[in-house]
């Protein structure tokens, strides 16, 4: 099992203020602007469907008008002028006035602006627009398809606007063939002209754009409610979430500032405690030999030994608190790990040979070599901890070993022991600081250990079975050399 020690989150940090109700802006303003694109799509396929169906409804009404007109014309003007062998010739008054009196009669009360009839040469026969005889009518597909193919056609245009009527006018133009009859349905006759009849759908047209404007009205007031109502109760949201924010610092603020005095009071009380006993023994020892008139010399030595050594661990318990209460920043130096490794070695052979300890190192052969930019003397301090906290755990003597393995961009010193082991319990507990199973101890040494190693940009796990050894791994990233 292995533990990683992270960094503590910083307990002052928080979320930016408004962030989700600032996404929520984004979405109410693209969906507004979808809403507003969508809109005007479907009043653009409004506008389109009811033009459509008032030029249906319009194109119906001419053909059965045109139809009706063409029998009427057929039968009471052209058939009997053909009966009597007599060409047509609206230039004559009498033919001029039988035309025009037929269609008007047929025509009385519809709403017809205007009827033309176009012979096969494109000229106007007659129309209602007297002004309009005898003159040509332009190009026109609509003519064409009528002459040639014999296909009815409606097209919707804007009239003229006047002064009463600022809108202008809309009319609808049918071209219907002209056909003479064959006394059978089902067949059809020659086309000798064209009539086109024009409809004012002005009212018709008007009310189909009002219609559409109205719909887009709504949508729109709609839109801007939705849109509106929305900004408020983002608004008020952001206000809320400002307000517990701010309330949520001020709590942690506070719950800082007691962690803060219950660390001070914890330090205070460890720093009392390891003090009082070497102080105590130092201070019995001294008082042993100040009582003795004439004291041996062999006691003399004992207890001045005791004195010396308790004077050293009450040195050694202030260095623990001062390295961990005033951290040093590493230096930026190219460090060797081997070197730092052999500058242990160096310092506890003494240790190594009382202990009954098998040092072994091993250094996995690559093209890289194991060098960091940091502090020597700290990651000294940082390895002398690790391996005398192991040297603890092996009570009886036992095999300890150090590997280094580098690779491209970082280096691996494991730490392997075969001691007692740590309990799986307090694995996530080994670098908290004052946390301790030493009694002896002031649980600062790992904890000073983890500042150094994250220091310099690193990382440390352990990883342990009780009873089987333990193991510290430290992660350090390498230094790559530049090249020229």
């Amino acid at each position: 099992m292995s533990v990683t020690e992270k960094k503590p989150a910083n307990k002052g940090s928080t979320a930016p203020i408004g962030g989700p109700f600032r996404l929520l802006k984004y979405f109410i303003i693209s969906g507004f602007a979808v809403i507003a694109v969508v809109t005007l799509l479907l009043g653009a396929f409004l506008y389109t469907r009811s033009v459509d169906t008032l030029l249906k409804g319009a194109e119906n009404y001419a053909r059965l008008l045109a139809e009706n007109l063409n029998y009427n014309i057929f039968a009471g003007f052209y058939a009997p002028l053909k009966t009597r062998g007599l060409a047509m010739d609206l230039r004559k008054w009498d033919q001029f006035g039988a035309l025009d009196s037929l269609i008007k009669d047929f025509t009385y009360g519809l709403r017809i602006d205007r009827i033309k009839i176009i012979d096969k040469s494109r000229k106007i026969v007659y129309s209602t627009d007297y002004d309009l005889i005898g003159k040509y009518e332009s190009e026109n597909s609509a003519v064409d398809e009528a002459l040639l193919n014999g296909k009815d056609q409606t097209k919707i245009r804007r009239g003229e606007r006047s002064a009463t009527n600022w809108y202008g006018v809309w009319l609808a133009d049918t071209y219907y063939p002209l056909r003479e009859g064959t006394g059978n349905y089902w067949m059809l006759g020659a086309i000798y002209g064209v009539i086109q009849i024009t409809q004012d759908v002005t009212d018709q047209y008007v009310n189909v754009q009002r219609y559409v404007i109205i719909i887009l009205v709504v949508a729109s007031g709609l839109m801007a409610f939705l849109f509106v109502t929305l900004s408020l109760i983002v608004r008020r949201g952001e206000r809320i979430l400002i307000e517990r924010a701010e309330e949520q610092k001020r709590l942690e603020e506070k719950l800082q500032q007691s962690e803060k005095l219950a660390s001070i009071g914890q330090m205070v009380a460890t720093i009392a405690h390891e003090i009082r006993n070497p102080l105590g023994i130092i201070r019995s020892s001294a008082e042993v030999l100040a009582n003795k008139a004439n004291p041996d010399i062999s006691k003399i030595r004992r207890f001045s030994d005791i004195i010396l050594e308790e004077s050293s661990r009450l040195s050694l318990i202030l260095t623990d608190f001062l390295d961990f209460a005033r951290p040093k920043s590493p230096a930026s130096n190219p460090v060797d790990i081997r070197d730092v490794v052999n500058r242990v070695r160096n310092i506890l052979e003494h240790e190594i040979l009382s202990r009954n300890i098998a040092w072994s190192e091993s250094f996995d052969e690559s093209e890289y070599d194991p060098i960091i930019r940091g502090d020597s003397d700290l990651l000294y301090q940082a390895f002398l901890n690790i391996t005398m906290n192991a040297f603890e755990s092996m009570e009886e003597g036992g095999s300890f070993e150090i590997s280094i393995q580098p690779d491209d961009s970082i280096v691996k010193i494991v730490f392997t022991d075969n001691g007692h082991g740590i309990k799986e319990d307090n694995l996530n507990k080994i670098f908290t600081p004052f946390f301790t199973t030493n009694q002896m101890g002031t649980g600062l040494g790992l904890a000073v250990v983890h500042n150094i190693v994250t220091a310099h940009n690193g990382e440390i796990t352990a990883s342990s079975r009780e009873g089987n050894g333990a193991a510290f791994t430290i992660i350090l990233p390498r230094e790559i050399p530049h090249r020229d």
